[in-house]
């Protein structure tokens, strides 16, 4: 038990993947601009020449790609975490195909940051799925782009400026963004006709897009703010900032938690309830209690509660995987917040190691009570986590 405790501590953890992979992000960008403004050392001809020119640019895309999934992979989603993966190979290939001193810098930091994805792969677990609105915009804009680059390249003779494929790309991508250079312009009645469709269809389909991302997260910030105004009695943001009576707050509503909040009900103190399940945020709301609906992980949910109001935050979930993400996500926003959790696995040293100030098992309270009297451990976080059933 103890030398499987000491391997799990030895692994690294989800902020050194995190950091790993800004740092590849950032080394792929830095050698994509260069790569673009030097010379390689070993110049290719014909398709590797191509190759070459074409990986200058697409090493910067990858760099801010990877932010993207690092920002994703901080709040334990597996889709992030799998796109990184795969980013991260690609840097380390545009690394090679970049044929620079420079790049030696990328290749070794993309392999050691492949190492540690894979030894840190059980960590990310959150599900993330696309709406059906989302995925339709999205398939759209690819629908557009295919749309626009075969007929530009089929229409070429019709065209000033469009002889292959990547000319079809970049005339296609320009009109239908409305940036319009100009360099490329249809000479024919029906090269214009086909521009005209492409006008149409192109921000017409961005539009989309951008209402599908955009608009979700903008209707669930102002929910946010609307549960965190009710929560707070009706009062202003003004009167938020101001003060007013601490409170505890509870991340999760499920079995684990009614126990939870039917002794605090019992009690003067005051509590919000933080729950990603609208059914429920409904009904604790009819029932008179605080409730902010929204993901108990995510830092945004956690800003709209208060926290630096807070006279504890207790993390209360059947779901292990949530509860230790609800720990990491607490910490970050505020690091000196009393935080209890809940090891519904048992694993009260690894919530602990997380950042938990108290981690308890709630299905083996006795039992934790009865070794530790016997140990001689009571009241110590060794005894704590022995208690339990760790890992």
């Amino acid at each position: 038990m103890l030398d499987r405790l000491r391997a799990r501590g030895r692994r690294p953890g989800v902020h050194v993947a995190v950091w790993l992979v800004v740092a590849v992000a950032l080394t792929s960008i830095a050698t994509g601009i260069v790569a673009i403004v030097t010379e390689p050392a070993l110049e290719g001809e014909g398709v590797v020449e191509t190759v070459q020119a074409v990986a200058e640019f697409s090493g910067t895309i990858v760099g801010f790609a990877l932010l993207v999934t690092a920002w994703g992979m901080r709040r334990g989603y597996r889709l992030a975490y799998l796109s990184a993966a795969v980013l991260v190979v690609l840097a380390g290939i545009h690394g090679v195909v970049h044929s620079r001193a420079l790049s030696i810098p990328l290749v070794v930091l993309s392999l050691v940051g492949f190492v540690v994805l894979a030894l840190t792969s059980p960590r990310f677990t959150r599900s993330f799925s696309f709406e059906s609105t989302q995925v339709g915009a999205l398939l759209a804009v690819v629908g557009v782009v295919a749309y626009g680059t075969a007929g530009a390249y089929a229409l070429r003779a019709e065209f000033d400026g469009v002889s292959t494929v990547v000319d079809a790309l970049y005339f296609t991508l320009v009109t239908a963004s409305t940036v319009g250079y100009g360099d490329v312009h249809a000479v024919s009645t029906g090269a214009r006709l086909f521009v005209i469709s492409l006008v149409i269809l192109g921000p017409t389909a961005v539009g989309v897009v951008v209402g599908s991302l955009v608009g979700p997260a903008l209707q669930e910030h102002l929910s946010r703010t609307g549960q965190r105004l009710t929560a707070d009695g009706g009062q202003s943001t003004d009167a938020d900032q101001s003060g007013g009576s601490e409170r505890i707050v509870v991340l999760g509503f499920d079995e684990l938690t009614v126990p939870v909040l039917a002794t605090l009900a019992a009690r003067p103190s005051p509590f919000l309830v933080v729950t990603p399940d609208a059914d429920r945020a409904a009904w604790l709301e009819a029932h008179g209690v605080a409730v902010v609906h929204g993901d108990p992980t995510d830092e945004r949910t956690l800003e709209a509660t208060a926290l630096e109001r807070a006279t504890a935050v207790v993390v209360a979930t059947a779901d292990e995987a949530a509860t230790a993400y609800g720990v990491l996500a607490v910490r970050s926003v505020d690091t000196s917040v009393p935080l209890v959790a809940l090891a519904p696995g048992g694993r009260v040293g690894a919530l602990e190691r997380l950042g938990a100030d108290v981690a308890l098992d709630p299905w083996n309270p006795l039992g934790s009570v009865v070794v530790d009297a016997a140990l001689g451990t009571a009241g110590t976080s060794e005894g704590t986590a022995a208690g339990g059933a760790e890992e």
